[in-house]
Parts: C-alpha cells; structure tokens; sequence
C-alpha cells in the first residue's frame, strides 16, 4: 500500500510541476508578445530563458510554436468571456455590444489568433462561441432590436471583425488622427451606435 500511494504521489507531483512550467511557459510568451508586438513573432529562445526551462521543455510540452500560441489564447479565453457575460447582463443589444467594444482587451487575445493567421495555422477559429453569439442574435430579433429580414451570421462576422479591428489598430489609429485613445473611443463609439441602430429596420435593399 505505501508502495502504491508514492507510486500516487510521485504522478501528482509530476502532473502539478507539468501544470507549472507550462503556465510559466504561457505567461513569459505572453509577456514578449506584449512587449516586442505581435508582428514581431515569438522567439522560442526567449520564452524558455524566461521560464528557467530548457527549449526542449517547449516542445515536449507543446510541440511547436503554434500549439503554444493556442494553449495561450485558451488559457485566457476563459477570462475574456467570463468578464464580457458579466458585463453584458440586464443591457439590452446595443449596450452590450458597445460595453464589449470599450471592453479593453488586455489578454490581446485578437492579437493572437493574428499572429496564429499570419504564421499560416488555417486552423484558427476567428469567432469563438459563434453559435452562442447567433443565438443570441435570433432572440434579439424576437426582442425587436433587429430586424428579421437582416443576415445575422454575417451581423455576426461584422461585430467580431469590428471588434478584432479596432482591439489590434486603436492605438495606431488614435496616433494618425493625432488624438487619445479615449477621444477616439468616443467618436467612434458614436458611429457604432448609429449602425446598430439601424439594425432594428429592415435592409434598405429589401424596403418597399
């Protein structure tokens, strides 16, 4: 029996150090990422000196730079949806997407399903929780703050490609109007109020 139970032991020790060196894996890529930008690539060099691990820790791990990348954007996932639920409840369908919008994404999380594009992984999935977001979208029809004539999976894909776009370039756009971040926010916060508005009257294509 005192065989077994340090047989027990000894695999849960190895399974919690595991669950360790990869969250500490995970946290250093994610800290060069925010520090050297996306375009700049993640060196797999620097993120095992970071850690304290060998290179070969990465890929036994991981098995490559991309499954990284991935257990990166699912580690925090988790968090970025659990923070917008709790911000959009009680709002109605502007102001959750507006809230989800100004929702500051620090976990950069469009950042690196980009980055996972750009490095040729086809298998990224740009709209998580898709099927969530289109139900959602179907009782908002039903609630009367859209129209049923729209297109909602493309609503859909305009939303999260609005939302990617702006999380990426808010800095840079804010820099070549040569204004803050916030006075940005604002005017375009606008603009994007008026679109959803919209939403509640049928596509001027389909009107009489």
């Amino acid at each position: 029996m005192a065989t077994s139970s340090n047989g027990q032991e000894t695999q849960t020790r190895k399974k919690r150090d595991r669950a360790d060196t990869e969250r500490k894996l995970i946290d250093v890529a994610l800290d060069l990422i925010r520090n050297n930008g996306v375009l700049a690539g993640l060196n797999l060099r620097q993120v095992a000196e970071g850690a304290g691990v060998n290179r070969g820790n990465i890929y036994h791990y991981f098995g490559s730079r991309q499954e990284l990348l991935r257990a990166a954007i699912s580690h925090q996932f988790a968090g970025i949806t659990s923070a917008l639920a709790a911000n959009g409840k009680s709002r109605t369908f502007i102001e959750t997407r507006l809230r989800h919008f100004l929702v500051r994404d620090n976990t950069r999380d469009s950042e690196l399903r980009a980055l996972l594009v750009i490095d040729g992984d086809d298998t990224v999935d740009p709209m998580p929780l898709f099927e969530p977001a289109i139900s959602q979208l179907r009782q908002e029809v039903i609630n009367g703050d859209i129209d049923r004539a729209h297109d909602l999976e493309a609503l859909q894909v305009a939303i999260n490609a609005l939302l990617r776009g702006y999380q990426i370039f808010r800095a840079p756009y804010a820099k070549r109007l040569g204004i803050k971040t916030s006075e940005l926010d604002i005017r375009v916060t606008r603009i994007i109020r008026t679109w959803l508005e919209a939403m509640a009257r049928p596509p001027a294509d389909l009107k009489e």
